[in-house]
C-alpha cells in the first residue's frame, strides 16, 4: 500500500498522468461474491486452489486491475458469531486460487467477514497479506475500513472504496479503534468518505454490498443512493449481495451495476443464482465504459457455456436495466 501511494505521488510529481501510455484504456475487472466453503472447499482440497478459477483466469489476467468480493472469513477459528444464520470460513490455501487467477484486491465489505468474530477477521487480514492480496472495506479501525485503496495504471491514479449496507450486527461496524466493516447505513459517512477519497484520484470506483437477496431489481433507495455517491465524486458504482444478477444504469454518463451476483459458490447454487460474469470498466480520458462477460457456476467452478447462453443472459440483463442497451458485450446509455 505504501509503495502504491509513493508511486502515485511520483507519477503526479513528474507529470506522468496523461502520458502517452495513458492513451490506452485501463481495464478494471470486478467479480461478485466468492465463497470457498462447503463443496468448494472440498473441491479445492481434492483438485487444488486453482481449479475453481481455471476457465476464467485468462480473462482476469488480461485486466490492468481485478477486484472480487471475498464473501467469507479466511480462518481456522472454531467459535462462530451466533448472530448469523449461516457462517462461512475458507482455508488459507484458497487465496492461492484468487491470487493465481489474477485478482489484485478483495472487498471485505460484506456480511460474512466476521462470521468467526474478530479472530476470524484478523486471521483474514493476515492470510491476505501473506498472499500479497490487498483488501478494502474492512479494517483494524475506522480509518482503515473507510479508506480507499490506491493503484496506478498507465500513469492514472485509481482509487477503489467499498462499503456494506447489509450487516447482521452493529458490533460488526468499524468505528474509532474498533475493528470491523465500513458500514453504509449512515449514508453521510459514506458520502464524506467518497468526497475525501476523490482528492488525488483520476478515477474513484465504489464497490457496494447492498440490496435484497434474490431480488432481480434494486430497491428505490439503492438507485437514489447511487446517484448521491456519484454526486459526491464516484465515477462508477458496482454492487453485490443479492446473489443474482441485476441490471445496469447510467447517471451523469457514469455507470452503475446494481449486482454482479455470485462469482464462486458451492454446488447448491442453481439457475439465476448460478449466473455470473466479469464486469469490465474501461477507463479512458476521464470517461468510464462498461462491458459484461457472462459465465456460469457449475460443480464448484466458474465456467463458460455457449454463445446462446451469453446472448440470452445479456438480453435478460438489458430487460432488467434502466435506459440502457447492450450491444455485443458493451452496456451503453440509450
Amino acid at each position: 500500500m505504501i509503495q502504491q501511494l509513493l508511486l502515485a505521488a511520483s507519477c503526479l510529481y513528474f507529470g506522468l498522468t496523461g502520458s502517452p501510455e495513458s492513451n490506452h484504456p485501463i481495464d478494471v475487472v470486478f467479480a461478485g461474491d466468492a465463497m470457498m466453503d462447503g463443496t468448494v472447499k472440498r473441491a479445492i482440497n481434492r483438485l487444488g486452489p486453482e481449479f475453481p478459477f481455471r476457465n476464467v483466469k485468462r480473462e482476469v489476467m488480461k485486466a490492468d486491475l481485478a477486484v472480487v468480493n471475498l464473501e467469507t472469513s479466511v480462518t481456522q477459528a472454531k467459535i462462530k458469531d451466533d448472530v448469523q444464520l449461516f457462517n462461512f470460513k475458507s482455508d488459507p490455501d484458497s487465496l492461492e486460487g484468487i491470487k493465481g487467477a489474477g485478482f489484485d484486491l478483495v472487498s471485505m465489505a460484506n456480511n460474512h467477514v466476521l462470521d468467526y468474530r474478530q479472530t476470524g477477521l484478523f486471521d483474514t487480514f493476515k492470510y491476505l497479506n501473506q498472499h500479497d492480496l490487498d483488501y478494502v472495506g474492512a479494517g483494524k479501525n475506522e480509518r482503515e475500513a473507510y479508506s480507499a485503496r490506491t493503484f496506478v495504471r498507465n500513469g492514472e491514479v485509481i482509487k477503489i472504496a467499498a462499503f456494506s449496507r447489509f450487516l447482521p450486527s452493529g458490533n460488526w461496524f468499524a468505528h474509532g479503534n474498533h475493528p470491523g466493516v465500513a458500514e453504509a447505513y449512515e449514508t453521510e459517512r459514506v458520502m464524506k468518505a467518497i468526497e475525501r477519497e476523490r482528492d488525488g484520484a483520476d478515477y474513484l470506483i465504489v464497490f457496494m454490498h447492498w440490496g435484497v437477496e434474490k431480488n432481480i431489481r434494486p430497491e428505490a433507495w439503492q438507485r437514489a443512493m447511487a446517484r448521491r455517491m456519484i454526486d459526491a465524486g464516484a465515477d462508477a458504482i458496482v454492487g453485490s449481495h443479492p446473489h443474482v444478477l441485476q441490471g445496469f444504469e447510467f447517471y451523469k454518463s457514469k455507470p452503475i451495476a446494481y449486482s454482479i451476483g455470485n462469482f464462486l459458490f458451492p454446488d447448491y447454487v442453481r439457475n439465476r443464482k448460478a449466473d455470473t460474469g466479469l464486469l469490465h470498466l474501461k477507463l479512458h480520458e476521464g470517461k468510464v465504459k462498461m462491458t459484461f462477460t457472462p459465465y456460469f457456476i457449475r460443480d464448484n467452478q466458474i465456467i463458460k457455456r455457449n454463445k446462446q447462453y451469453d446472448l440470452a443472459t445479456l438480453k435478460y440483463l438489458e430487460r432488467l436495466s434502466y435506459g440502457v442497451r447492450i450491444t455485443g458485450n458493451e452496456v451503453k446509455k440509450r
